[in-house]
């Protein structure tokens, strides 16, 4: 099959890889039809670090890629819940797929990660093809999959199996409660849906904050508040008589913006950290201890949170509208991270079509 192969920071090629094939009775294959990229596979393209991978150093090829839909054209014999000819949405990532947590969906936080056999997401590394591809094995597929509902688009399947789980997980790990108020750090594709998934929850203001105007001003679609960074402290604490927001959701990952989050939650508020940190990055402890924050940082496992979301969208109080901004073929997959990654012609998600 044609592929596009990570070779090195910087250096995508869409060349010829081996076809997946099914390895488990519990996989699945499918043929991809639409895939995306995230932000934070711009790590990998940076040559910096996710988790244990440190891609500034040789490492096997592998196919990149970690938000797919598409067609199942083989099942393994221990799958129960798909058949060849369905159309599914894949979670970003899979675990050991036999304990409590995997079996629940809870990919994140799969036991088999203190073994050295966890979770990790697809196209990352070696060890999980992604779905830059025509071809790719899905493992444990009945936790690991869904079937694309009515009412949902490929548009709003391809953020369901990551860049939406993430932002409505980030939601709930802030613990926003109707009638709050939220600001929603870093406008990229994550960060537009933790703001819109704040709005559908029953938030009574979220601003969304970016130095991107085109990113920014999208919040203004579901009801939201754009924000320059550079203004938005001072306006939040005009807003709230100087007290702060109830809940900040970080989608950004580096120090000045969790200094930012800190200092513009309510004394007891509660602050998600979504962006991908990187070693050494500084963590304002003090500020967080002072004012009683809870914190959470933490990686979505997506498939467990789709019995909430999926009737979110269907009933259209979460659309992820003006999201998908480029359409690119597989074949133009390295011009698609490029242009992401400079974020170039007010580009805020890609999609991709092999």
């Amino acid at each position: 099959m044609k592929a596009l192969v990570f070779n090195g920071p910087k250096d995508l090629r869409y060349e010829y890889f081996d076809d997946p094939k099914i390895s488990q009775d519990r996989n699945l294959i499918i043929q991809v039809q639409k895939c995306s990229i995230c932000g934070s596979d711009l790590h990998m393209y940076h040559g910096d670090r996710i988790g244990p991978y440190d891609y500034s150093k040789p490492m096997d090829h592998f196919c990149t890629g970690h938000e797919t839909i598409g067609e199942v054209v083989e099942v393994g014999k221990g799958v129960t819940t798909h058949k060849v000819g369905d159309r599914v949405l894949v979670a970003g990532g899979s675990g050991c797929g036999k304990c409590k947590r995997c079996l629940r969906g809870e990919i994140n936080l799969c036991e088999g990660n203190s073994r050295g056999q966890g979770s990790t997401a697809y196209g990352i590394s070696p060890a999980l093809n992604g779905g830059h591809a025509e071809y790719m094995e899905v493992p444990f597929a009945d936790t690991g999959a869904a079937k694309i509902p009515d009412g949902v688009t490929d548009e709003q399947a391809i953020l369901l199996t990551d860049a939406l789980g993430t932002g409505y997980y980030g939601v709930k790990m802030a613990n926003v409660k109707p009638g709050d108020s939220v600001a929603v750090i870093g406008q990229g594709p994550v960060g537009l849906m933790a703001a819109e998934a704040a709005m559908a929850v029953g938030a009574s203001r979220v601003y969304g904050i970016d130095m991107q105007e085109s990113r920014r001003n999208l919040t203004t679609k579901f009801g939201g508040i754009p924000l320059t960074p550079d203004e938005a402290l001072e306006r939040i604490m005009h807003d709230t008589n100087c007290i702060g927001v109830d809940a900040v959701i970080e989608a950004v990952g580096v120090g000045p913006t969790l200094k930012q989050a800190a200092l513009m939650l309510r004394w007891g508020g509660s602050m998600s950290i979504l962006g991908i940190l990187q070693k050494g990055t500084e963590m304002p402890l003090q500020i967080m201890q002072g004012k009683c924050l809870r914190v959470h940082a933490g990686i979505a496992g997506i498939a467990d949170l789709w019995d909430e979301l999926i009737p979110l969208v269907q009933g259209g109080r979460i659309k992820g509208e003006g999201v998908f901004t480029h359409h690119f073929s597989l074949s133009e997959g390295a011009e698609a991270f490029r242009l992401f990654e400079a974020r170039e012609d007010g580009v805020i998600k890609t999609m991709i079509t092999p």
